[in-house]
């Protein structure tokens, strides 16, 4: 499954990063800590800011 979040625009080089999920209408989101290589730059992305918009697959992506 793949959920759009927002982290730093530049990831950091360790192994996760602290990124925020939307919880849905009405609520607030929460800061969840993620593994680097699950992200990918979604194509939503504006490419300015200092925040990006990611793509975030719950599962490994095979290789």
């Amino acid at each position: 499954m793949t959920i759009l979040a927002v982290g730093p625009r530049k990831l950091p080089a360790g192994n996760t990063v602290e990124v925020w999920f939307d919880a849905g209408s009405g609520t607030t989101g929460q800061r969840v800590k993620v593994p680097v290589k699950r992200l990918a730059l979604s194509d939503q992305d504006r490419g300015e800011g200092a925040t990006a918009l990611y793509e975030y697959e719950s599962r490994d992506r095979l290789t």
